[in-house]
């Protein structure tokens, strides 16, 4: 119980701070996931973000609404549709990973920087056994 009053209230602190962006936390991590990668295929960032294709498509939508980003058929594949930063959400993406960094220091700032590393480790550790079962 204390793991999902912890999940929900970082996510709820990261929710307001990505909000004052006009963006929703699966909005930024796609505008991340994208920042970081380049133009990515819709399946790849389904894979990375661990949602269905259909869920991606609304926030996609949402993205393509606000001039974020935009869909690009592959040249070789025309059933492969990549998803692209447009010049305004790559300059939001670059704005906001301060946001994003300063939202997530606050939310573990409570413990020290041994501490946050151990905490890393076994969140690595419980992904990969989650992943691997």
């Amino acid at each position: 119980m204390r793991f999902l009053r912890f999940n929900l209230l970082s996510h709820k602190k990261l929710e307001n701070d990505l909000a004052k962006v006009d963006l929703t936390p699966p909005q930024f991590y796609v505008l991340a996931t994208i920042g970081y990668a380049g133009s990515l295929p819709f399946g790849e960032i389904g894979v990375k973000m661990m949602v269905t294709v259909s869920n991606l498509t609304g926030i996609v939508d949402r993205l393509e609404e606000k001039k974020l980003v935009t869909r690009k058929r592959d040249h070789r594949d025309r059933r492969v549709v990549h998803v692209l930063l447009t010049e305004k959400g790559a300059m939001l993406y670059k704005t906001t990973i301060p946001l994003f960094e300063t939202s997530i220091s606050q939310i573990f700032n409570a413990i020290d920087r041994a501490q946050q590393k151990e905490l890393s480790a076994l969140l690595r550790k419980l992904n990969r056994a989650t992943w691997t079962n």
